[in-house]
């Protein structure tokens, strides 16, 4: 096992979101904008721009690419993820874009993590921006399928229950773990097909947004994905099926989880490798 300490080039940042009280934390590669063009990394539930060594893995192959990294916080961050409000990735990413182009960058790409496919492939179909030049799905994962496969035959209860709550104003209450301990208003944001959330990457159903989609995209999925409800080729089949993006490209790691544990560096050169080839 290395035990070696790693030292990442770069500076803490905090990023404001126009319009609001909130300040987002994150971490800069580079910061210079030598290069102008910026990956932006978009974490999932319960992370934050620093935990997971796939984030360090982003950021320590940049240094041989013509990116820099700026990962950050969204307000789903850590223990925040139970009460989020979906929609509010809209603006969390706009600012870190807007943050971006303040210390010059003129180039971007989104790059989710599990949920953070969501929120990116959400930005992006909504805003399209034309300095967006690549978005690159990791571990994208079917959170409708995934509520269902562990809450079996007890879904609709859950979700009629959550929906009572949410209606009575008490939206807030928390559910047991069962729901993920998340509020009964973000739990039906994933669990209750209904909401814009859980359809995103319904792979049964049309997804909507994601065919809105023209923009280069990667998808790379994790080949013994715990929270895979699909065979991963079956899940690349369906999204390449959907896709209207003008170059889909999909690639399997073998043999790894969720978090691609033990070829995170393999990764980061992958997609960065991708990238490039674009250029």
């Amino acid at each position: 096992m290395n035990t070696a300490p790693i030292q990442i080039p770069g500076q803490l940042v905090a990023i404001p979101v126009p319009g609001t009280k909130v300040t987002l934390d994150g971490f800069l590669t580079g910061g210079r904008a030598r290069k102008r063009r910026l990956l932006l990394f978009v974490h999932g539930m319960g992370s934050n721009f620093y935990r997971s060594p796939l984030k360090k893995a982003f950021m320590l192959a940049a240094a041989k690419t013509p990116f820099d990294v700026l990962s950050f916080n969204n307000r789903g961050s850590d223990e925040n993820t139970a009460d989020e409000r979906f929609k509010d990735c809209l603006a969390d990413i706009e600012a870190a874009i807007r943050f971006g182009r303040a210390l010059g960058y003129r180039s971007f790409v989104l790059a989710g993590h599990s949920t953070g496919c969501q929120k990116i492939t959400y930005h992006h179909a909504l805003r399209a921006r034309a300095d967006i030049e690549a978005l690159v799905l990791l571990g994208l994962g079917d959170d409708y399928a995934i509520v269902k496969r562990d809450l079996g035959r007890r879904l609709t209860a859950w979700v009629t229950r959550a929906r009572r709550l949410v209606r009575s104003g008490r939206g807030d209450t928390r559910l047991p773990a069962c729901c993920l301990g998340f509020s009964a208003r973000r739990f039906l944001s994933i669990a209750d097909r209904k909401e814009l959330e859980a359809r995103l990457f319904d792979l049964d159903g049309p997804m909507t947004h994601y065919g809105r989609i023209r923009t280069p995209m990667l998808a790379v999925f994790a080949g013994a994905d715990e929270f895979a409800t699909k065979p991963v080729t079956d899940m690349a089949r369906v999204l390449r099926e959907h896709s209207h993006s003008t170059r889909f490209e999909s690639i399997i790691i073998p043999r790894v989880d969720h978090g691609f544990r033990g070829r995170q560096a393999h990764v980061a050169r992958t997609v960065f490798n991708w990238l490039e080839q674009r250029k």
